[in-house]
């Protein structure tokens, strides 16, 4: 297998679009159309499509939509070595409605499939062979915890850096307080956390950024504000960068397109924690900027990657010295 810049761990699923044509509205009734899903699905499809070399590490169900799964993400560039087909089990889906302004609803079936039957014994050492591990606290649900804490372990021997991705999905949840004692130990070693308004909220209230300084202080922090922008705290300094206006269609997947715009840049930069990248704001405005850019491609189309076309401005920025 050829060299890995960010393995994705996680989740790996079918979203199922309710979607009404003519035929559908004459029959009173809707259909589904089957797009891509899951965090780590998506960013790795996002960074493939700007030319960083992705991998996968999440289960499949031993289904059809399962081979589906993996024949997409090898058809989007996504290595699959560690794409585990899990026997007896089947393949995640959620359902996924949307109302007028683009937000998503979502109706998950995904108790007892696949991606949330990965296992210690699932997780090799060269599963975490990358530059960058991204994971987020669905992957610390006590299903899962120990084997993301074995992909963990070996991403530190490996010497990658850990890019957390908050993601807060609270309905998966049982209890709220497993739930934040959950994400504390995630975000406690990562050198990048990544979270929204919402995130911050389902967390700790109106004390997102003293939650950031109880228990992340280490990590440069990227928030997310929807319509307001984004911002970079940490070694750098803090930046800011505003949202690229467009008009909406479909807003899920569009933070994980954030996320590999921004990985995609500091893996192009060479940015690694400590170094001279790292600490250069040039480097993180144009990951902010780039993120942007890959985000309003994604909701400006229906599902959380099929946006991601027409890519040419992106990875010429992406390539380019200039800031």
């Amino acid at each position: 297998m050829s060299t890995i810049d960010v393995a994705c761990f996680g989740e790996i699923l079918w979203d199922l679009y309710e979607v009404e044509g003519k035929a559908e509205k004459e029959a009173g009734g809707k259909n589904l159309r089957r797009e891509l899903g899951g965090a780590s699905a998506n960013v790795a499809v996002g960074l493939a499509k700007l030319g960083i070399a992705s991998s996968v590490i999440g289960g499949v169900g031993d289904d059809r939509l399962g081979a589906a799964l993996a024949a997409q993400l090898e058809a989007d560039g996504v290595s699959t070595s560690h794409v585990v087909k899990i026997k007896g089990t089947r393949t995640g889906i959620t359902i996924v409605s949307r109302d007028a302004t683009g937000h998503a609803s979502y109706i998950p079936y995904r108790q007892g499939t696949a991606d949330f039957a990965l296992t210690e014994s699932h997780v090799t050492a060269g599963m975490a062979k990358a530059k960058i591990g991204i994971v987020s606290t669905t992957s610390m649900l006590p299903s899962v915890r120990p084997a993301t804490e074995k992909f963990l372990a070996a991403l530190e021997k490996a010497k990658g850096f850990l890019f957390v991705d908050l993601n807060v999905r609270a309905h998966l949840w049982n209890d709220t307080d497993a739930l934040k004692a959950a994400a504390k130990d995630l975000v406690k070693n990562a050198s990048v956390v990544k979270g929204s308004e919402r995130d911050f909220g389902a967390l700790a209230g109106k004390r997102g950024m003293s939650w950031l300084e109880e228990n992340a202080k280490q990590a440069t922090w990227l928030l997310t504000r929807g319509e307001n922008g984004a911002a970079a705290v940490g070694a750098h300094g803090q930046i800011t960068c505003p949202t690229k206006r467009v008009r909406c269609v479909d807003r899920a997947g569009g933070g994980d397109a954030f996320v590999a715009g921004v990985i995609a840049t500091l893996v192009k930069a060479g940015a690694k924690p400590g170094n001279a990248e790292w600490k250069d704001p040039k480097v993180w405005t144009k990951a902010l900027e780039l993120g942007h850019l890959i985000a309003a491609k994604v909701v400006a189309a229906v599902g959380a990657t099929s946006g991601l076309v027409g890519l040419d401005d992106a990875k010429a920025r992406l390539a380019s010295k200039k800031a």
